[in-house]
């Protein structure tokens, strides 16, 4: 139980450390946050973001549609009913 404390506790205090070297540490000018602003501020990331929202929209959209077609399916079609023989009453 101690041990697993202890395992928790280093563990959070490693995040912390990289936590706080991604965002204070410069690689070269710019600290590796900056640096991951300023790779996804490019226009082409821009554009495939855009593109990747539009087509997730589109999935979402075609999701709900199927799921709606799921739970309330569509009235069973009615064909023409076949014909009866009459029967005649015994005479």
């Amino acid at each position: 139980m101690v041990g697993e404390f202890f395992k928790r506790l280093t563990n959070g205090v490693v995040f912390l450390l990289a936590a706080l070297t991604f965002f204070l540490v410069p690689i070269g000018r710019k600290t590796a946050a900056q640096h991951v602003v300023a790779i996804v501020s490019t226009p082409p990331a821009r554009e495939a973001a855009s593109a990747f929202a539009h087509i997730a929209r589109r999935i979402a959209t075609e999701a709900r549609t199927e799921l709606d077609k799921l739970r309330n399916p569509p009235p069973a079609p009615r064909g023409p009913k076949p014909p009866t023989a009459k029967v005649r009453p015994p005479p």
